[in-house]
């Protein structure tokens, strides 16, 4: 019986060879048996902070990084440490059914290294850097404030960004409406016509969005806040102050402390293919649009002269995600702000806005208009975030509502 199984395994072998020999691929990936097999090592692409943990993750087969080491070698090919691959975590997908860590926190030494697997693994990361946090981040912010630079809307183009050019300038003065129906799937707008419930109101400036041209207040708070975070971290960064504060003076003014109204957005996305014609119906520079001289009913006029829509009725509670992000957004612009009285408005128009926040929310999110462009369920995060945030304010401005928003953040 030993005989004949060793006999097929030949056999086996020299099939494998012979068919190899005419489909050109190689045979030996079966014959391995428990040999080195290759193994995809991932690392943080924008490098380790010196005195931070620091872990990098290997996907492969279990046999093979079960029993699986490590070398990280620096530049000039010298070894700095090793050691045995750590626990798995989990699975990523049926091609690697195996995740394991690798602690590569004792990488105390700025430089570049790279880490190779040995043992029963085969595998090598691409160069890694580790250096002081702002070496890291601030490349990395400096390109985002970039981005947002070039997504700029209003008259404050930045000169030379991809030759932009002042756009929507008639947001100025623009015609609130009444919220717009459309499908279940948000792909077309029911309403034959939308109809107006005020205005006018300035909502000039802001950023663009994700590849259009609307402007919305859940998108637009949760990169202002990041942007004031990240000016936390990396003072020293360019342009991050002055694109900080050109996102928060556009939630400003989508904010009506009289009508107690936030605004959730401007412009219409998706028209109905009949009587009105949405952002997205046509290519064209953002710029084109002010040039649209159309009146009230003409299918493109909405373009041209951009709606704006509500996140609540005048007065009545906001959805609590916009709510927590604009407050935060704000109460981060009261600790940016070095002018007291200036820093003192910014932390009472984060409080109101926090106060008004519907904790007992039915029905979906107010997020978009239609909410499927960024669907949304949880909203605990974002007033724990702002309450976080105004306790912060307040304490620097010596506000004794600092504590009891220190206790909600924490509860």
């Amino acid at each position: 019986m030993f005989i004949r199984g060793v006999r097929a395994v030949a056999v086996l072998a020299a099939s494998l060879v012979a068919v190899a020999a005419v489909v050109g691929w190689d045979p030996s990936i079966f014959l391995r048996g428990s040999e080195t097999r290759e193994t995809l090592v991932r690392v943080d692409q924008a490098g380790y902070a010196v005195g931070q943990s620091k872990v990098a993750a290997v996907m492969g087969e279990e046999e093979a990084l079960a029993g699986a080491g490590f070398d990280v070698l620096d530049g000039r090919n010298r070894s700095v440490l090793t050691g045995r691959v750590g626990p798995r975590t989990g699975g990523w997908n049926h091609r690697f059914a195996s995740v394991h860590t690798v602690d590569l926190s004792a990488l105390t030494t700025p430089g570049t290294y790279r880490l190779t697997l040995t043992g029963t693994a085969a595998g090598t990361s691409p160069p890694f850097r580790v250096a002081s946090a702002t070496d890291l981040m601030a490349p990395l912010v400096e390109q985002n404030v970039r981005f947002f630079q070039a997504q700029r809307d209003g008259a404050q183009v930045v000169p030379g960004m991809l030759h932009r050019k002042p756009s929507h300038l008639s947001d100025r003065q623009a015609t609130v409406y009444a919220t717009p129906r459309f499908s279940a799937d948000g792909s077309t707008l029911v309403d034959r016509r939308l109809t107006p419930a005020g205005g006018p109101v300035d909502v000039s400036g802001g950023w663009f969005d994700a590849g259009d041209y609307l402007k919305f207040t859940h998108t637009t708070s949760f990169s202002v806040i990041q942007l004031f975070l990240a000016g936390r971290e990396v003072p020293a960064a360019n342009w991050l102050s002055a694109e900080a504060e050109h996102g928060v003076r556009w939630l400003e003014r989508m904010w009506d402390d009289t009508s107690g109204i936030l605004y959730a957005q401007v412009g219409l996305g998706q028209g109905n293919n009949d009587t009105l014609r949405g952002d997205h119906d046509l290519w064209r520079l953002p710029e084109a649009d002010d040039a649209m001289n159309t009146k009230p009913g003409h299918p493109v006029h909405l373009i041209g002269h951009r709606p704006v829509f509500r996140a609540n009725e005048p007065g009545r509670p906001i959805s609590p995600n916009l709510a927590g992000r604009v407050a935060a957004a704000f109460a981060l612009a009261a600790q940016a702000d070095s002018h007291p009285a200036a820093a003192r408005r910014w932390l009472d128009k984060a409080a109101e806005v926090y106060a008004r926040a519907d904790t007992s929310p039915e029905g979906p999110l107010v997020t978009a208009y239609p909410g499927a462009f960024y669907s949304e369920d949880s909203w605990q995060d974002d007033l724990q975030l702002a309450a976080a945030q105004l306790a912060r304010a307040a304490r620097q401005r010596g506000d004794t509502r600092a504590v009891e928003w220190q206790r909600q953040a924490g509860a």
